[in-house]
C-alpha cells in the first residue's frame, strides 16, 4: 500500500514553524495608537495563564493629560489617546491574562513595549510574555506598580518558577518602557531605558511568539511594541543549508513538499527552482516513499523521502552529485543515504522541539 502523505494542515504547520538558526534582520512596529477602538487585532490571539475569568482585551479611546499646562484657560483639556487595554477585573491571585502576537515567532530578538498600570485593587502589573510556546510555557518579565518591583520569571506547564528582580517605584498612570533582548539563552530585561536585572541564562525555550501579560484584576494600557528581530529559516531551507555545509561536494540539493495543493520545490541550493513543480518521479517518492537513483555522463541523482518521526515521507529530497566510470545506481543510493539519514536527523530534531 502507498505511504500517503502528511496531512496538509501539520505540513504547513512544520513548514511555518520548524525553524533553524536565525538569519538577516527586520523590524516589526505595532502602533495600538493607530487602532480602532474595539477588539484587538485579528493578529492577536487571547489566552489565560492559570484559573479565573476570561481576559478582557480591548482598543480603546481614553482621555489623556496635555503634555504641557495650557497657557490659556478656555482651551480644550485632555486630549483623547487609543490604547491596547486589558480591562477585566477578576481577583483570582493566580490569573494571568495573556494576548499573543501569533503572526510571527522569535528566537532573538530585542522588543520594546510602552505600557502603563491604571487600576488594581489586588494587583497592578503589566509585562511582556516572550519565546511563547502556549499559555502554560514561557518567559515574562513584568512591572507592578503596587509591589514597586520588577520580576522575571517563567512558566512551565503552567507552574511559575522563583521571581529574579529589584524593586523599583513604579507609579500607576504614568507611560513606562519595558525591554526584553533575547540572544541565545541570554536574556536582558530593561526598564526606562536602564538595565534593571543582570543578565540572565535560561535554556528552558529557543523561540516563541509574544505576548502583551498583566496578573489578576490590572488594568494595564499598551501604546506600542517595537521588534527588532532575526528572521528564521523554514525547515526546508535548514536542511539544504546543512547539507551543503556538511557535503561541500554536493552538486545540488532541491526540497519538495505539498504546499497549497502541490508538491513543489520549497528550498533548493539553485534559487531559480524554487516554485517549481515536482516531477513524477519526486511526487512518486513523496507519496510512496520510493528510493529512486540514476547515472549520466555528467552527474548522479538520487531522489530519497525524508520521514518525521512517524515514519512518514514528509519531504522528496533531490539530490545532484559527481559521477565517475562505472557508477552504478545502486552506488548512487549508497552514497546519497548518509546525507538522507543526517537531514532525516534534524527534522527528527525539529520536531521534538515542536512538541
Amino acid at each position: 500500500m502507498p505511504t500517503p502523505v502528511s496531512k496538509p494542515a501539520l505540513l504547513a504547520l512544520a513548514l511555518l514553524l520548524l525553524t533553524s538558526p536565525p538569519s538577516p534582520a527586520a523590524e516589526l512596529i505595532l502602533d495600538f495608537s493607530t487602532l480602532k477602538p474595539g477588539p484587538p487585532p485579528p493578529d492577536f490571539r487571547i489566552s489565560l495563564t492559570g484559573s479565573g475569568a476570561p481576559p478582557d482585551w480591548r482598543v480603546l479611546q481614553v482621555a489623556a493629560e496635555p503634555s504641557l499646562p495650557t497657557l490659556i484657560p478656555s482651551s480644550p483639556t485632555p486630549v483623547s489617546e487609543t490604547v491596547l487595554a486589558q480591562v477585566s477585573e477578576d481577583t483570582t491571585d493566580e490569573r494571568f491574562p495573556l494576548l499573543i502576537y501569533d503572526k510571527e515567532s522569535f528566537s532573538d530578538f530585542t522588543a520594546k513595549l510602552k505600557f502603563r498600570t491604571v487600576a488594581g485593587r489586588s494587583e497592578r502589573m503589566a509585562g511582556l510574555a516572550f519565546r511563547v510556546v502556549d499559555e502554560k510555557n514561557y518567559y515574562v518579565v513584568r512591572a507592578s506598580s503596587l509591589g514597586n518591583t520588577f520580576r522575571f520569571y517563567k512558566f512551565v506547564d503552567g507552574i511559575r518558577s522563583d521571581p529574579i528582580g529589584p524593586e523599583i517605584r513604579l507609579p500607576s498612570g504614568e507611560w513606562n518602557t519595558l525591554e526584553v533582548s533575547c540572544r541565545g539563552n541570554e536574556i536582558r530585561c530593561r526598564l526606562n531605558d536602564r538595565d534593571a536585572i543582570p543578565p540572565l541564562n535560561d535554556t528552558s525555550f529557543t523561540q516563541g511568539k509574544l505576548a502583551l501579560w498583566t496578573k489578576s484584576d490590572s488594568v494595564s494600557h499598551f501604546s506600542s511594541l517595537r521588534v527588532v528581530y532575526e528572521t528564521l529559516k523554514t525547515l526546508p531551507q535548514r536542511l539544504v543549508d546543512s547539507a551543503l555545509e556538511r557535503y561541500p561536494r554536493l552538486l545540488g540539493i532541491t526540497v519538495f513538499a505539498e504546499a497549497s495543493g502541490q508538491v513543489k520545490a520549497l528550498a533548493s541550493s539553485d534559487p531559480g527552482e524554487l516554485g517549481n513543480p515536482a516531477s513524477p518521479e519526486e511526487i512518486r517518492t513523496l507519496r510512496e516513499g520510493t528510493v529512486l537513483a540514476g547515472n549520466s555522463q555528467k552527474s548522479a541523482s538520487a531522489v530519497f523521502p525524508i520521514r518525521d518521526r512517524n515514519g512518514d515521507p514528509m519531504f522528496a529530497v533531490r539530490l545532484k552529485m559527481r559521477t565517475f566510470a562505472g557508477q552504478t545506481d545502486n552506488n548512487v543510493a549508497a552514497r546519497a543515504r548518509p546525507i538522507i539519514e543526517h537531514l532525516e536527523t534534524l527534522v527528527g530534531a525539529a520536531d521534538v522541539m515542536q512538541k
